[in-house]
């Protein structure tokens, strides 16, 4: 009987633990999971923060489910210390051998070296606990630092809770790297239009308080607050990996191979701790979105059990809800492509508004507001590059603006 261990209760080790199971039923399978509940819904934490789901909707595996599959599970646990010549997991209070294991360690929020990350009052929402934190939170005002997706997520729970909230971010738009400034433009003044405040082209340096947070400063300016939220990213959780000397990759991710197998042998990764080539660029970095740990736990566990099975790369496919209205982006922006290969399509009506990003006639990214089920249908597209413009009959520079028009008119927003 193969023995297969998984360190990380996430989507990705989850996925793994079941697929081990689905590929080999007689295998010994645990699960070691730090946090003390079953699998729950990172995505949607800050539903929960402001009241819109309970507690109990979060959870998407339940410890009878786990007990069904004969999938062992020690909550609370961590591995403290892993001596890989000899298949061997040190915990607090026993060791733990393994024929196969899956690293699935997940990630952590990035917090900046600036003064006052210490203070009572400064949070993340990466985890159940940190989102229990902020759905019990008391108090009046909260700067949230970052404007990716959990950023404004983050914030607009808060704003629901009645607090007055500003955002920090360093760029000049929310949502970045996922939009172009067209879209990022929209975003920007629906959010202010419902009262938050959005301090942008600025760059926290420290928060202050007497133990607690009482404000935050940027270069600009100081703004009074009792909560900060920091949402500028996060980082692969690999110190497991490097004390095994795992190989990581250049973005500090654990390296793996198609089937999910890292440099040891019958150690494998899956989720945010792994790095990967991306299915558009074609360029190896850190893609820590749900669906990808999703896939990459399946493939990890599947082939821990002794299956072939081949991962495909990551795909860049966000999606945000801002006040009742989706936003969504697949694929690249505009400020990925080279000027001399790009060109876009900006189409805006009463139903929203839908960019195309173009490179060498190629569709190379989709983003929308409001009109988001187009960008599902455009997903293939966008992941095998499909040249939407040249065909035998559009040849030449006026067919070719030809077949832009068409493609414009189909696109008509009404």
């Amino acid at each position: 009987m193969t023995n297969i261990v998984i360190i990380g209760g996430g989507i990705a080790g989850n996925e793994a633990a079941f697929n081990a199971r689905k590929t080999d039923p007689d295998a010994g399978i645990l699960i070691i999971n730090e946090e003390e509940h079953p699998l729950y819904s990172a995505c949607a934490l800050a539903d929960y923060v402001c009241g819109d789901i309970t507690r109990e909707r979060l959870f998407l595996s339940r410890l009878e489910d786990y007990r069904k599959n004969s999938i062992e599970v020690l909550f609370s646990s961590k591995v403290t210390g892993w001596r890989p010549d000899e298949r061997m997991l040190q915990l607090k209070d026993r060791e733990i051998g393994y024929d196969k294991l899956i690293i699935a360690t997940g990630s952590r929020p990035y917090i900046p070296p600036i003064p006052g990350t210490n203070l009572e009052g400064v949070c993340t929402l990466k985890t159940l606990q940190d989102a229990d934190r902020l759905r019990n939170r008391g108090g009046k005002r909260a700067v949230v630092i970052g404007s990716g997706p959990v950023g404004i997520e983050s914030a607009i729970a808060l704003r629901r809770k009645n607090f007055k909230v500003s955002i920090i971010e360093q760029l000049h738009g929310v949502l970045p790297l996922l939009f172009d400034r067209e879209l990022s433009m929209s975003l920007n003044k629906r959010l202010s239009d419902r009262g938050i405040d959005l301090c942008l082209g600025e760059k926290a340096v420290e928060i202050f308080g007497n133990g607690k947070v009482e404000g935050i400063r940027t270069e600009q300016q100081s703004i009074p607050a009792d909560t900060v939220v920091f949402a500028i990213g996060m980082r692969p959780e690999v110190e497991l990996a490097k004390a095994g000397l795992v190989k990581l990759g250049r973005h500090g991710g654990i390296s793996v191979d198609e089937m999910m197998q890292t440099s040891i042998d019958d150690v494998y990764a899956c989720g945010d701790c792994v790095e990967y080539y991306n299915n558009t660029t074609k360029q190896t970095g850190l893609y820590m979105l749900w669906n990808n740990a999703r896939i990459q736990g399946r493939i990890a566990g599947a082939n821990a059990a002794g299956a072939r099975r081949y991962y495909g790369g990551n795909i860049s496919i966000t999606n945000v809800n801002v006040f009742e209205v989706a936003a969504a982006s697949i694929g690249l922006t505009s400020r990925q492509v080279p000027v001399d290969q790009l060109e876009v399509i900006h189409k805006n009506g009463p139903a929203g508004e839908f960019f195309l990003v173009l490179q060498k006639d190629r569709l190379a990214g989709v983003q929308a507001i409001g009109c988001t089920e187009r960008v599902g249908g455009l997903l293939g597209a966008v992941i095998r590059g499909d040249n939407i413009v040249h065909s035998p009959s559009h040849r030449g520079t006026r067919q070719r603006h030809w077949a832009l028009r068409e493609m414009q008119r189909e696109l008509t927003i009404v």
